[in-house]
């Protein structure tokens, strides 16, 4: 069977007269959690008549909400899953056909999700309660990544022209576009906490530096440049509270700012998705086949040590147990996950979540996942099954059916997949 590359596998972003392959663009992620991960056209018509469940498999849970459910992703359909049970409880079906999918993003109050539908350039609006799509909102072209930086927006970058779409959570209405990338082009994320006040932090493959994003006047602000160079941008991005410092991807390395001062402190020679653990003293950095984990509470940003994982980490996101923090991550170049013991900085457990597609030369792919309710859900596009694993008991639970090429999912409920380890 012939796969076509999809823009979460493979993005390729044209930079001058050079082209970047960008791995680990989740977010949510989606950052999240990434990452996962790692946002002028209005939609003011309703479209709850037009879009529904499908006949099979449902059941008499359809109208109970969906609070610790999964929503996966996939071509042709919006699988809902029950992961205590390991089973579909119901689909969304209508209006889907061979659907790319970008980031999906859930509100504060998980009553929506958001999700990017690659082609046509589209934010498709999901009831939780109904699980029914109740709107598409038009964004710019080559959407990819999406984010909540407050209660009442969603902002949905398009690579294509390196701008930020803002919807309207009430409304559903494209309200502002906000232009991020200094060349009205680029691969973008953006970073955001509630220490920042009305300002935020974007990154783009094109700028060689953060451009400086003003929340309340829909505009690019400032701009921190790294270095005075052509060929180099930044990517991944994270934020840790306890000492108030800001991270990003910068090439082959991870320059460290003070946001409060707009001042470069550090500059770390190595770069990769990073991920901060839920009581936000760890974070762990991909480093090719290891993981690297930072003391997040260090203003040096002092290792606390590297764990060599092999075989394409991905997707990284935590487990707080009874007396020790594990971090579980996906693997692109096997059909495993590593659970680690970051306490004792070891692979403590290896399970097999399925396989994912790996197109002939492509120079980097990703895998997605999201931590939820205990569980680890990571889909396996190949298999076009969904993993659930139990990180308490460190071992594989369930691989629930969906559809070949499921490669996106949503945890609803609180999982802790924020790039700065809460929602936003």
């Amino acid at each position: 069977m012939e796969t076509s590359i999809d823009r979460r596998r493979f993005v390729q972003v044209a930079t001058g007269s050079s082209v970047i392959a960008l791995a680990g663009c989740l977010g949510g992620n989606g950052d999240g959690q990434e990452e996962n991960g790692d946002d002028d056209h209005d939609d003011d018509h309703d479209h709850s008549d037009d879009h529904g469940h499908g006949d099979d498999d449902t059941d008499d849970s359809s109208s109970e909400g969906s609070e610790g459910f999964v929503y996966a992703f996939a071509p042709n359909t919006i699988a809902i899953i029950d992961p205590e049970d390991g089973e579909v409880v119901d689909e969304i079906t209508a209006g889907l056909s061979d659907e790319g999918w970008g980031d999906p993003r859930i509100t504060a109050d998980y009553s929506e999700i958001y999700v990017i539908r690659e082609s046509p350039s589209q934010v498709l609006v999901i009831d939780t309660e109904s699980r029914e799509i109740v709107d598409e909102v038009d964004v710019g072209p080559g959407p990819t990544h999406m984010y909540h930086p407050n209660d009442d927006e969603m902002w949905a970058h398009s690579d294509d022209e390196g701008t930020f779409y803002v919807i309207d959570t009430d409304s559903h209405e494209v309200t502002e576009i906000v232009e991020s990338g200094l060349e009205n082009e680029g691969h973008g994320k953006l970073l955001y906490h509630e220490d920042f006040g009305s300002t935020g932090y974007a990154t783009n493959v094109n700028d060689p530096g953060v451009p400086v994003i003003d929340l309340e006047s829909y505009e690019r602000s400032d701009f921190i440049e790294f270095d005075d160079v052509d060929d180099q941008g930044t990517h991944y991005k994270a934020y840790s509270p306890e000492t108030g410092l800001a991270y990003f991807e910068f090439g082959d390395e991870t320059v460290v700012v003070d946001p409060e001062n707009e001042e470069i402190v550090d500059r770390l020679d190595f770069a990769g998705g990073m991920y901060l653990s839920p009581d936000e003293q760890v974070m762990g950095v991909l480093d090719g086949d290891s993981i690297r984990f930072l003391d997040a509470t260090s203003e040096d940003s002092d290792e606390l040590g590297v764990v060599d994982v092999g075989e394409g980490p991905d997707a990284l996101r935590y487990h707080e147990g009874d007396d020790a923090l594990f971090a579980i991550t996906a693997h692109t170049m096997t059909d495993e996950a590593s659970i680690i013991d970051v306490d004792e900085l070891e692979v403590v457990e290896t399970v097999d979540i399925g396989d994912i597609v790996r197109p002939d030369g492509a120079p980097f792919l990703h895998r997605s996942g999201v931590a939820g309710g205990g569980y680890f859900i990571s889909p396996a596009d190949a298999d076009g099954t969904v993993a659930i694993v139990d990180m308490g008991a460190q071992e594989l639970v369930d691989n629930v059916d969906v559809e070949e090429g499921v490669d996106t999912v949503q945890y609803v409920g609180d999982s802790g997949v924020g790039y700065s380890s809460r929602l936003r």
